[in-house]
Formats: structure tokens, sequence, C-alpha cells
């Protein structure tokens, strides 16, 4: 059942919500546009907050459809190293797809459906500096790797300090810089992309080619 689990796992965050919303609701090849990624951010960038945020709790359904119902329905133990495990799968899953050529996401929202689901509370309160961070530098990515950095630390503030779930957050904040470090160079150069609260993102453009130096 274990094998199945993180199989299931995987398959279920290699579901590319993104490029499957642009290629079908709107039928463009999300690769091509804005920074050429397939997550919430650059959906939103493209088409505008409403769609982004809808591509965002798909990403975040994935994650905890993974460690609640799923591990439920395969009786994984909740909390466990199984499902901290599955947890991984569906992260990986999600930045690594098999649909797409091994090409996939940055794994924040899928992370943070996980994590919802093994420890609602430090998440929540990840989810408020992820926010705070958002607003003050408007841009995502300062959030994500704020948020990242944040979570072990509240899981141990907050009581959900479980040695699975704690392991699971450290690995996850490591992925989630990993694939960040594209954005952080561009932070540290004062190159990165923000966000314009009110109007749609990038004053509504988004179906050109995406910048080289956010597809790097």
């Amino acid at each position: 059942m274990t094998a199945i689990y993180l199989v299931l796992a995987y398959l279920l965050g290699a579901i590319p919500t993104g490029y499957l919303f642009a290629r079908f609701v709107k039928g463009v090849e999300l690769r091509t546009m804005g920074s050429g990624n397939i997550g919430a951010t650059n959906v939103l960038r493209a088409f505008g907050w409403r769609p982004g945020l809808a591509v965002l709790a798909a990403d975040m359904a994935k994650g905890a459809l993974v460690a609640g119902p799923l591990a439920s329905w395969l009786s994984v133990a909740p909390g466990g190293w199984v499902a901290a495990a599955g947890g991984v799968a569906a992260v990986l899953g999600h930045d690594y797809t098999v649909f797409l050529g091994m090409r996939g996401g940055k794994g924040v929202a899928t992370s943070c459906g996980v994590l919802l689901v093994l420890a609602p509370r430090a998440t929540l309160a990840t989810l408020a500096v992820f926010a705070i961070v958002v607003r003050a530098t408007r841009m995502v990515s300062a959030g994500s790797l704020a948020g990242a950095v944040a979570l072990p630390a509240l899981l141990w503030l907050l009581g959900e300090r479980g040695a699975p779930v704690l392991c699971l957050s450290l690995l996850l904040c490591a992925f989630i810089w990993l694939k960040h470090i594209p954005n952080l160079r561009r932070i540290l150069a004062g190159t990165e992309s923000t966000l314009s609260f009110g109007e749609r993102p990038d004053g509504g453009a988004g179906a050109g080619a995406p910048r080289e130096d956010e597809r790097r």
C-alpha cells in the first residue's frame, strides 16, 4: 500500500493545472508566456488575478488531497512518515511532472496544500508571512522564500513539531529555495518581476515571449 500511495501521490501532484488551464480554456501554450513556468504566478501574470487564484487553489488542492483523502483511503497514518513521504512525492510530481517532460512548477502551492492538512496552524501562520512579504515587496518569489524559511520555526513554536512533519517542512523548504535560485539572483540584482495590486499584472501583458532571464 505504501508504494501505491507514493505512486498515486506523485501522479496527482504531476497534474499540470496551470498548463491545462492555458491550453484548454485559453487555447495557448503557457510555457511560451511570461516566465515560461506552469505555476499559478505565471498564470496570474498572463491572464489576471482570477485565473491565477483558481490555479493556485487547484495546485493546493492536489497537495491536500494527497495528505488527506488519498492517505485516508489507503489507510496511511496521518502525520506519519509515509504521509510525509507522500507529501514529498506530490511536490516532486508538481516540480517534475511526467506529463510535461519532467519540467513543472516550483512546488509552493502544492507544499502548502500538503501542510494545511498535516499542520494547519503553522501553515496558516506561514501564509500570513507570505502575504505580508508579498504585499511589502510586490514579489511572489520573496514571499515564497520567506514562508519556506518561516514554516519550520512556526511548526516548532505552535507545537506541531512531530518529527515526520518537521522533517517534511525542512525538505520542502530546501526544494523551494532550490527552485527559486534564479529568482533569488534577480532579487539581489533588482530585476525580479513585481505585481501591480489593483490591476492586471504587468499592465495586462503576458502573451508575449518570456524574458530570457526569467526562463533560466
